[in-house]
């Protein structure tokens, strides 16, 4: 039912992919019994060639690769570089529909299934069953020349006139910087040594852009750590709102962002995040031994604060940009569409169902940090995004028992308003 929607909406597909990271499909699975251009077989079993003699390649570049492999990514040494069929879309770029294609090396294959990893610096698994859910399209995989896709793609980045392609890079959340670099550590993997030395004198040559000029060979690793722990802040940011990415994967996510990009902006933000998630994992450690109710058997009290704990798992959406996510767009409200579903209901409206009797406890929660699953942001197409917070759902909350339209400013003195919200809300 869902391909069949998609299927119909080739519009909604355009307008999909223009806004998202097109080098990182979501596979989504189907059984179409199709079978792949490159087969289990033959994909499982990698040429082991001698590794390139380490004095061709400038001691700058060597050091760049060396770097990137102590960040936790697989090393790219004799990989297979493949190229992906995605389906045939419109992007942003483009005047018409046509076949849209990505590239990726592939780590590992075993019968149907393929581990690889992306330009966008992300590892992968796909299966011989797996579609692209945006265009109900099979992936097809096709083993292509590394070396001779590296030159053709740089004669095309050396004659294009950055005026007229500006939206190439559109709504990646993996800067072109970070994506022909690893393609040089494949080149350098894979004994391309002029290819990898090739790239990295280009990208060497790519503007800054707060400054304008050209980051130049010793500013790489610099350029190179903000954008990675740029699109991994983004990618982190975005796993709260699948329910099946745990707590626990999340806190790995921001404290491998510190640990490598320390020198990043968004390494203090990491930090933090990975501070809160680390007092949420202990709570829900905590609140898992206590002697379990249900819901029906506990006094108005106990159920208000179960349903406040439970917003963490808030797992609402945003569909307009600009705009704010609906915390009510939760799957247990009937999604988006708030449909008519089962159930009694989203931690969040069964507060709302509560009615007054929840307004004091909600006051004292308007300042708890915990994380929710709703992400919000300005636009999709650039990192803007945050995640709300328990807090921020009780004020919501609130004004939906009791629609004043008023917020209070929570973060300068919370108890001092807290206070306030008593007053207005309680009339003590």
């Amino acid at each position: 039912m869902q391909r069949l929607l998609l299927l119909a909406l080739p519009g909604l597909f355009s307008l999909c992919m223009a806004c998202s990271d097109q080098p990182e499909p979501v596979p989504s699975r189907q059984n179409t019994g199709v079978e792949s251009e490159v087969s289990p077989t033959v994909t499982s079993s990698i040429h082991k060639s001698e590794l390139p003699a380490k004095h061709l390649i400038s001691p700058h570049s060597r050091a760049l690769f060396d770097w990137f492999d102590s960040l936790g990514v697989p090393v790219l040494n004799d990989k297979k570089y493949l190229q992906i069929y995605l389906g045939h879309y419109r992007s942003p770029t483009d005047e018409k529909e046509k076949p849209q294609f990505t590239n990726v090396f592939l780590l590992d294959s075993h019968e149907a299934k393929r581990k690889v990893f992306t330009l966008g610096m992300r590892t992968t698994t796909y299966s011989g069953d797996e579609y692209n859910m945006l265009t109900g399209e099979l992936y097809r995989f096709k083993e292509v020349d590394l070396g001779d896709d590296v030159i053709q793609r740089l004669k095309y980045l050396r004659a294009i006139d950055p005026e007229e392609d500006h939206l190439r890079n559109f709504g990646k959340r993996t800067s072109e910087l970070v994506e022909l670099f690893i393609l040089a550590r494949g080149c350098y993997g894979n004994g391309l040594n002029q290819q990898a030395e090739d790239l990295i004198e280009y990208i060497a040559e790519i503007p800054d852009l707060q400054t304008g000029k050209p980051v130049g060979r010793e500013g790489l690793k610099s350029a190179l750590s903000e954008d990675m722990a740029k699109s991994f802040m983004w990618s982190t940011v975005l796993d709260f709102r699948d329910p099946e990415v745990q707590r626990r994967e999340i806190l790995q996510s921001f404290l491998d962002i510190v640990k490598y990009f320390p020198q990043s902006k968004y390494s203090t933000r990491a930090r933090k995040s990975a501070e809160i998630l680390s007092r949420m994992i202990q709570e829900d450690e905590a609140h898992s031994r206590k002697t379990t109710k249900s819901l029906e058997v506990m006094t108005p009290r106990e159920r208000v604060a179960e349903l406040i704990y439970q917003l963490r798992d808030q797992n609402g959406i945003q569909i307009a940009q600009p705009g704010s996510c609906d915390i009510f767009g939760d799957p247990r409200d009937g999604g988006m569409m708030h449909q008519k579903v089962p159930g009694k209901g989203s931690p969040a409206t069964q507060l709302i169902d509560m009615g007054e009797v929840a307004l004091e406890q909600l006051i004292d929660a308007v300042d708890d940090d915990s994380f929710t699953r709703c992400v919000e942001y300005h636009r999709n197409f650039y990192f803007s995004h945050h995640v709300i917070r328990v807090g921020d759902c009780c004020q919501i909350i609130l004004d939906c028992i009791q629609p004043t339209g008023r917020r209070f400013d929570i973060k300068g003195n919370p108890q001092q308003a807290k206070a306030a919200m008593k007053v207005w809300y309680l009339g003590n």
